[in-house]
């Protein structure tokens, strides 16, 4: 009896140390390492290949900027996005977020074939912006949000914030997409590490970080060890592969 207390015991131990390891990540507990962000713009090049990666698309081109600003005497950050394909522009998109934070103040979408969708963030709810023109998210109302949301469409940006210290962590992301209905957390996890071989004379060290979107597909990210700047990410689903790479 002793023996199975005492190995029930040792489960047990392993088991909440397991639990310890996921780190709630939101815009309000402060856990993400607002230093690392900084200024300036990078550059994306995006495109589908199939499993055995001979077969590729025309690449897109994704343009993203981080830029210090003020906002009504606060000091907010704003991304800005510009979304490329075959020198047409398919989207521009422009968040603005609490600097110390990054919870979301407003956001701006302009798509080539869907039309603009502008929102306020407040008093809990994302709210269809009423100071912007053809504004089609007042279509779509309010959504509310439960948790202090992260906007997903600058994870690339928000990746390197994060608190990466070994192989083996786990972070749940609060992560909200403008285009989803309800917010939620998402589980990241640090699978291992690579040296990421960029040329022929130059190898990068990186963290790898990968989201299980459901079980039959998932991303990785490739994030330099020091800086946790995305230079990579392969993305799998149904059979084929979505990559982005950072251009140089």
């Amino acid at each position: 009896m002793r023996i199975l207390i005492f190995i029930s015991a040792i489960l047990l131990s392993f088991a909440n140390a397991s639990m310890a390891q996921v780190d709630t990540i939101n815009a309000q507990n402060h856990k993400l390492v607002m230093s690392n962000l900084k200024e300036g713009k990078t550059i994306y090049l995006v495109y589908m290949t199939d499993s055995l990666e001979t077969k590729r698309t025309v690449g897109d081109i994704w343009e993203r900027t981080t830029t210090f600003k003020k906002r009504d005497k606060n000091e907010v950050v704003e991304f800005g996005w510009k979304w490329l394909h075959s020198d047409s522009l398919i989207a521009t998109i422009t968040n603005i977020c609490d600097r110390k934070t990054l919870a979301p103040i407003y956001h701006y979408a302009n798509y080539k074939r869907r039309g603009i969708f502008a929102y306020d963030y407040k008093n809990g709810l994302m709210q269809p912006s009423d100071s912007v023109k053809n504004n089609d998210a007042i279509k779509k109302g309010p959504v509310k949000l439960d948790i202090p949301i992260i906007s997903w469409e600058q994870d690339l940006e928000t990746y390197a914030l994060l608190p990466v210290k070994k192989v083996g962590q786990q972070f749940d992301i609060s992560f909200f997409d403008p285009n989803e209905k309800s917010a939620t957390y998402h589980r990241y996890e640090v699978v291992g590490k690579d040296n990421l071989k960029l040329n022929a004379d130059i190898s990068a060290k990186c963290w790898l970080l990968k989201i299980n979107y459901t079980k039959d597909s998932y991303a990785i990210f490739w994030l330099t060890e020091k800086s946790k700047e995305v230079i990579k990410m392969k993305e799998y689903y149904k059979g084929n592969y979505r990559i982005k790479v950072k251009q140089y």
